[in-house]
């Protein structure tokens, strides 16, 4: 994927939101996207009240990301009156939800191995794919270089068109060196920016240096 560098910086995802004061951090380095999980099962769930709330504090620009597991229509009812911007879709994504969401669908893809990129389902209402580690939130990259063919097929086909969402173990010690090989239109950190209560403001920080200054070299 080291074919020609883009000259176009990443934007930034900080995904995980759980206190109100984490949303400065991002006010401040001019991330593109916020994240809440609303996965009952993730130790950064929160509810659809609380990321309405923290939500709040963010800069208008800065678009709301619902992160979820195999949504039902339930949840997507409660997710629009919520006022998110995008659905971040792990687990199974049905044509009910698909037909029925009006706002952009995040496909996500939690890579164990090369192949699970060709699961990925192509459908117009999709707007981005998400690759992910093989289990979300670990803290964990997928193999890199073992997946490098297998996401340069899916750059030139499932994914044409469409935003490419690199995630999975990034913080500011490796980001440059992932938005060289698979030059991303989005970088999407969580565990990598956290500290023993949160999200840090000093990690923020250094990940969007990385992001950026990258570029400029």
């Amino acid at each position: 994927m080291e074919r020609n560098r883009r000259k176009v910086v990443p934007r930034i995802k900080i995904c995980g939101l759980t206190r109100m004061e984490e949303t400065s951090y991002l006010n401040e380095i001019g991330a593109s996207y916020a994240g809440f999980v609303l996965w009952e099962k993730s130790r950064r769930k929160v509810s659809i009240a609380q990321a309405e709330e923290i939500g709040k504090c963010l800069k208008r620009e800065i678009k709301r990301v619902a992160v979820t597991v195999s949504p039902d229509l339930a949840l997507l009812k409660q997710i629009k009156g919520a006022g998110f911007d995008i659905l971040q879709v792990h687990g199974e994504l049905s044509e009910e939800v698909l037909a029925q969401c009006q706002i952009p669908v995040w496909r996500a893809c939690n890579l164990k191995q090369p192949q699970d990129l060709k699961k990925l389902e192509h459908h117009p209402g999709i707007s981005g794919y998400v690759v992910d580690a093989g289990e979300a939130g670990s803290g964990q990259t997928f193999d890199w270089q073992g997946s490098r063919k297998a996401m340069e097929e899916m750059r030139n086909t499932v994914c044409a068109g469409k935003d490419f969402i690199l995630a999975g173990g990034l913080n500011p010690e490796n980001v440059a060196q992932a938005v060289r090989i698979f030059q991303p239109d989005v970088v999407d950190v969580s565990s990598g920016v956290e500290g023993k209560n949160g999200k840090e403001r000093i990690l923020i920080a250094a990940f969007a240096g990385k992001v950026r200054d990258d570029e400029k070299e």
